[in-house]
């Protein structure tokens, strides 16, 4: 029997770019890769987007009633993926966080959280709390009142592993334009060797075996190299549904 798919989010963040009039690529922003520590036993020195799989933390009542800023008519359409659509965006928040110190989250439904001088060990030793397993995100943002911010994650995708697969995942992708006033804090017993390029860029990587990639972070890269700027991207993130942009695979 094949494996039941463990249910799972990558998050691709996007910064801008200043546009390289010498080159052929006009593309106005970039996208955050880093390679799989050598000592992973999945994908190792592959590079890819920030990600995992779902956590227990994740599906409790505390950690739901701590989001905001989703859009019920648009996670209604999720529905297949879990019956309570909300715990993806959980998923995302929480493993970008614990992988890369973003923090995306809020005081209410306004901007994300700036992360200052005043505050920054702070978030860092919350951030190794995290992946040391001695507290969990939704804890972390309830000591600092603060809430899951649903509305800054675009959803992209979706991938479900081959059943011929020995490890199989159902992914979720999201967009994440990185917030103001916060930069990469790698999580090195994870991911190494992180850098930003164009999609064009990192396609050409992969094509002179300069970098290991599989084929969802391949597809993804492949669909945003036809949008110029952060904006198109997110724009077209709410087409998922009407077309080839909702990528899904059963065979």
């Amino acid at each position: 029997m094949p494996a039941e798919p463990k249910l799972a989010a990558t998050v691709i963040l996007l910064r801008e770019r200043e546009p390289d009039l010498e080159s052929e690529d006009d593309c106005e922003f970039e996208v955050f890769m880093a390679k799989r520590h050598k000592s992973n036993k999945f994908m190792a020195r592959h590079h890819v987007f920030p990600g995992g799989s779902i956590d227990e933390q994740d599906v409790t009542k505390k950690s739901r009633e701590r989001i905001i800023g989703l859009d019920k008519n648009f996670t209604n359409n999720l529905k297949d993926v879990h019956e309570i659509p909300s715990i993806i965006w959980i998923i995302a928040i929480r493993e970008i966080f614990e992988e890369t110190g973003i923090l995306i989250a809020t005081k209410d439904a306004g901007d994300i959280i700036a992360i200052t001088k005043e505050n920054m060990s702070k978030i860092q030793n919350y951030q190794e709390d995290l992946q040391k397993k001695r507290d969990t995100m939704t804890n972390i943002l309830t000591k600092e009142n603060l809430y899951y911010a649903a509305n800054n994650l675009k959803y992209f995708g979706r991938l479900v592993t081959p059943p011929m697969s020995p490890i199989r995942f159902d992914t979720q992708f999201f967009l994440c334009k990185l917030p103001q006033n916060q930069n990469i804090n790698l999580f090195s017993d994870e991911l190494t060797d992180d850098f930003w390029r164009t999609p064009k860029q990192l396609l050409a990587l992969y094509k002179k075996k300069q970098i290991k990639m599989i084929f969802p972070q391949y597809s993804t890269l492949q669909r945003l190299k036809k949008f110029k700027t952060i904006q198109e991207a997110f724009d077209n993130s709410k087409d998922v549904f009407k077309g080839n942009m909702f990528v899904k695979s059963h065979r």
